[in-house]
């Protein structure tokens, strides 16, 4: 069974996660999705920065998680509407409702296409400078039938305040799904009479923000998981 996730906080959003459908307006120059954010050590949060770090890849142990969830760093590049002097609201800021996603091997067959619904909020431009904002996604919601390495495509969807439907360009976001490859043996966490995995003790171990992906998981923290035991599996 997968294990428990933690709970990752947005710098000024939360995330919605389901499933539905969308038929929006395509508006590659508005809207774009830059990439997929790297969520910061400590408090897992993530920051709608172009700035930010982003992942050159994704890994899913599937030993440990059933999905695999992006932090997508989206880009609006509408120019302001509103003015105050000629009392007009802004009508150029893009409410985020979900993502259109394809799986496909890296032969490019197409392996499997679904829409995650999400919430999310991006500014309109400053300038010559974009808004960004942040959109989780499920970008893989189950490993089964699917190779050990996929590409994910994804496009994000939403509405101007100005009642526009926007959709954005497309990004290809490489993703390997593993079985273990994950699971990390510190020297102290081996006993050295069994030269098994201890059980986890009082003392503190660095939980990653999500348990089977992208990030070492101590073998410590999966007992639960007969290949978190013996690292000589």
């Amino acid at each position: 069974m997968p294990l428990t996730r933690r709970w990752i906080r947005v710098a000024g959003l939360t995330a919605v996660l389901g499933l539905s459908a969308s038929g929006c307006v395509q508006n590659e120059s508005s809207l774009f999705v830059q990439g997929v954010l790297a969520l910061e050590e400590g408090d897992c949060s993530t920051t709608a920065d172009p700035g930010a770090d982003l992942l050159a890849n994704g890994i899913m142990d599937r030993l440990l998680t059933d999905r695999y969830m992006g932090a997508l760093l989206v880009g609006n590049q509408m120019v302001p509407r509103g003015s105050a002097d000629q009392i007009r609201t802004e009508t150029a800021r893009v409410s985020l409702r979900g993502a259109e996603v394809r799986l496909s091997n890296t032969s490019g067959d197409n392996l499997r296409e679904f829409s995650v619904d999400g919430t999310g909020f991006v500014d309109a431009a400053s300038g010559t400078t974009p808004g960004y904002g942040v959109l989780f996604a499920t970008l893989i919601p189950s490993p089964d039938g699917l190779e050990a390495d996929v590409i994910a495509t994804v496009k994000v969807f939403g509405r101007t305040l100005g009642g526009r439907e926007m959709e954005s360009g497309e990004l290809a976001f490489p993703i390997q799904i593993c079985r273990g490859c994950l699971i990390s043996f510190p020297l102290d966490a081996i006993d050295d009479n069994t030269g098994l995995c201890r059980r986890a003790a009082d003392a503190a171990i660095d939980e990653p923000c999500v348990i089977g992906q992208d990030s070492p998981v101590d073998c410590r923290l999966c007992q639960n998981v007969d290949e978190c035991v013996d690292p000589n599996r």
